[in-house]
């Protein structure tokens, strides 16, 4: 059950991290002022955290891979959740390039999971 805790938790990181990058593509406020993050520095962030993660919490079980799919129903509540708390209506908004971006990284964001997971469980045993 603790295991499954932790998993759960870790999730909730990487949906935490996949809806700080859509904000950051579709903000009109330029929260990268505010945060003091870019999307590219996130995601190499996330790279380098990813197998951290699943050294130190995950234990470097191959349940771990299962966090590339326990994170979007976090995602999807975190993008709720914003959307209820702060709404948007500016109907002014002309970021057309943001949903292609953002289609894209809902496209690749699991493999990229799943390639750092992967890393994290492999690797770290190497090292041990």
């Amino acid at each position: 059950m603790k295991y499954f805790l932790k998993l759960n938790g870790v999730s909730a990181i990487y949906g935490f991290f996949g809806f700080l990058f859509i904000k950051l593509q579709n903000s009109n406020e330029q929260p990268q002022g505010l945060i003091g993050l870019s999307a590219i520095i996130l995601l190499i962030a996330l790279f380098v955290i990813s197998p951290w993660l699943t050294k130190k919490w995950l234990e470097c079980r191959l349940w771990a891979l299962l966090s590339t799919v326990l994170w979007f129903p976090y995602f999807v509540l975190y993008i709720v959740l914003t959307g209820f708390l702060f709404t948007n209506n500016n109907i002014d908004d002309d970021n057309f390039g943001a949903g292609l971006i953002m289609m894209f990284f809902l496209l690749f964001y699991p493999f990229y999971l799943l390639i750092t997971s992967f890393l994290g469980t492999r690797l770290s045993n190497k090292l041990h």
